[in-house]
């Protein structure tokens, strides 16, 4: 993680209070920067969470130097269609948003020089929506998609859950960590519901 000059820590710093101030619950922890994107590797390096959250607030903090966090996106297919989910109000990035569910930056849990995107996106699933990995099975992925203000870059990836779409509500209500504010199901004829995140947007066009 390279040294930031005295300013720019200053600003990071800033930003980071100022969103402990109305989320005193956030946790500066590491995540994931993609440095080189290519078909079979990610390249890249761990930063703190909150110079990502920085970067979030005000987009040319970096200049040229951006970073660009990874997430794992799970385009999950339950027995009776696709379901995806709306961001809390309270969200810090893209409150109320539609986005595929689960999701999640790609975080350091053992200080790992490898990472295992399908173990990460399982991980959320059991966090965020209350599903175990007896219940649902991750794919391949599907698409990256960066997000073109912020440069976070979403790695979207197949999940086929063994559950129907009633079960899955009942079971992230009970279980889930209160992330999303309602699950939708979505089926060929439904209408989508907006604002959609981008890479909700790319993986639902790949599925037709």
């Amino acid at each position: 993680m390279p040294e930031l000059p005295s300013e720019i820590e200053s600003r990071v710093a800033s930003h980071w209070n100022a969103a402990l101030a109305k989320h005193p619950t956030l946790y500066n922890g590491r995540v994931f920067c993609a440095d080189v994107i290519e078909a079979e590797i990610i390249r890249g390096h761990w930063s703190e969470y909150r110079r990502v959250l920085a970067q979030m607030r005000e987009p040319d903090l970096y200049g040229a130097g951006f970073l660009r966090p990874l997430a794992v996106v799970g385009l999950l297919r339950t027995t009776d269609g696709i379901v995806i989910g709306q961001r809390s109000e309270t969200s810090i990035y893209l409150p109320g948003y539609w986005q595929g569910a689960p999701a999640g930056n790609v975080e350091s849990r053992d200080g790992e020089a490898q990472i295992d995107l399908a173990a990460q996106l399982m991980a959320e699933c059991l966090e965020e929506l209350g599903v175990s990995e007896t219940e649902c099975q991750i794919g391949g992925c599907l698409l990256a998609c960066e997000h073109p203000q912020t440069h976070i870059v979403d790695v979207g990836m197949d999940i086929i859950a063994t559950l129907d779409f009633e079960s899955l509500k009942e079971r992230c209500n009970r279980l889930g960590n209160a992330e999303y504010q309602r699950l939708m199901l979505i089926r060929p004829d439904t209408t989508l519901p907006t604002p959609l995140v981008p890479t909700l947007s790319a993986m639902l066009e790949r599925n037709r």
